[in-house]
C-alpha cells in the first residue's frame, strides 16, 4: 500500500499531460511556477482501514499515521 497516494498524483499528471498532447516526461520538466496553468492542484487523500482489526474489534484508539509527499 505504500506510494498509493504518489501513484495517483502521478496518474493524475499522467492525464494531464495526455489532454495536453504531452508526454508525461515534458510535462515534468516544466518549471512549477509555470506548470500550474497546465493542470489543477492535486490533493490526494488515501485511507487504509484494516478490515480485519475493526470486525474483531481489537482496534479501540486506531493510530493516525499522515505522510506528506510534495514532488510533483
Amino acid at each position: 500500500m505504500q506510494g498509493i497516494a504518489k501513484r495517483l498524483v502521478k496518474a493524475a499528471l499522467q492525464e494531464a499531460a495526455r489532454k495536453r498532447e504531452m508526454r508525461y516526461a515534458d510535462l515534468q520538466k516544466i518549471d512549477k511556477m509555470v506548470r500550474r496553468h497546465f493542470h489543477d492542484d492535486i490533493t490526494v487523500i488515501v485511507l487504509f482501514l484494516n478490515h480485519d482489526l475493526i470486525s474483531r474489534g481489537t482496534v479501540q484508539d486506531p493510530p493516525l499515521s499522515i505522510r506528506c509527499a510534495l514532488q510533483h
